[in-house]
């Protein structure tokens, strides 16, 4: 118990002592968050120039990776998800995020949502402590059915995954106490980025976040879901169609699930593995050959390090939830013919 209120004393005078977010406007002359230009639309293909020790092992990891729907982009040392994932077939909701927290993922979430074209729109963001990694995300959503019911299991908005017509230019900077952990930008529909042996607390971490919406009207329905979800005006910046803002914070209330005790103990696990890992590969220098070592050494943490975000953990009920969509999308269909 000793622990526990140590644990909670600590996170209340890091909330205290955050700084202030950059304040950003609307107005003509604006901040737009920093976002390093970087092409990443061709890194799922990425080739070494010379078939050598490393290229070979480069290749390996993300053999490995592949079936998790995840990759290693070497010049900034973090994992990032793929275009075509198995995840993109899984669709969200909020149940996918009350179930994080048993899995070792302490994470804030930051979904803003909003009316356009037609459909309901989801607009999620994520930051934290990923099990063995730090990392961020930004996922886009939409669906035409107001809700679903699955008698049990889940009662609420089912949203589908964007569509390529539907993905955007999408960037961010992570950031954890004034230093640049890594950046992104990339046409996408769920743009990501982890960190092998980060430790954090979500709140030790600030993401700097932007997004191209398809027109000014989208933009301004964006805009409206962030300040319903408790941004003022002065913290939300646009150039165009592009809207940027600080992710501190959340305004948006928290999963359930996520409790002081629970988190404690899963963040308490993350510290220890993400010190077991550095300890074991402290005196090897590339990251590559890190990932070797532990496979070859220790293939229980290997493999805890591919199942990035614990997805299969998270999307078990993905098939069950995209059925009842699916049947109720087809009503939906039907009644309006009938009309």
């Amino acid at each position: 118990m000793i622990k526990l209120f140590q644990f909670l004393k600590q996170k209340i005078a890091i909330k205290r002592a955050r700084k202030k977010s950059w304040m950003m406007s609307e107005n003509t002359d604006l901040y737009l968050p920093s976002v390093k230009a970087m092409d990443f639309n061709a890194e799922e293909e990425v080739m070494l120039p010379i078939a050598d020790a490393q290229s070979t092992k480069f290749i390996d990891i993300n053999k490995d990776l592949k079936p998790f729907g995840f990759a290693y982009f070497r010049p900034q040392n973090m994992f990032y998800s793929l275009m075509d994932c198995w995840q993109r077939e899984c669709g969200y909701c909020r149940l996918y995020d009350e179930g994080c927290a048993a899995f070792s993922m302490i994470i804030d979430c930051e979904p803003i949502y909003f009316d356009y074209a037609g459909k309901k729109w989801l607009i999620e963001f994520w930051k934290g402590q990923y099990g063995m990694t730090t990392g961020c995300e930004i996922g886009i959503y939409n669906t035409e059915i107001p809700f679903i019911d699955i008698p049990g299991l889940f009662n609420g908005t089912f949203y589908e995954t964007a569509s390529d017509e539907e993905r955007m230019p999408l960037a961010f900077t992570l950031i954890k106490k004034d230093k640049v952990l890594f950046y992104r930008r990339d046409l996408h529909w769920w743009l990501t980025g982890f960190r092998l042996g980060e430790f954090s607390e979500p709140e030790e971490l600030t993401m700097h976040a932007q997004i191209t919406l398809k027109d000014t009207e989208m933009r301004d329905a964006f805009i409206g879901g962030l300040t319903r979800a408790g941004y003022k005006n002065s913290e939300i910046a646009y150039r165009g169609t592009t809207v940027g803002f600080v992710y501190d914070k959340p305004r948006n209330k928290q999963p359930f699930t996520r409790t002081p005790i629970l988190e404690f103990m899963m963040q308490t696990n993350n510290k220890r593995n993400c010190f077991a890992y550095n300890e074991a590969t402290k005196l090897i220098g590339d990251p590559l050959d890190k990932f070797v070592y532990v496979k070859n050494e220790a293939p229980k943490m290997y493999n805890k390090i591919l199942n990035i975000r614990c997805s299969q953990e998270i999307f078990k009920n993905s098939d069950m939830l995209n059925k009842y969509n699916m049947e109720s999308k087809a009503a939906a269909m039907d009644l309006t013919k009938q009309k």
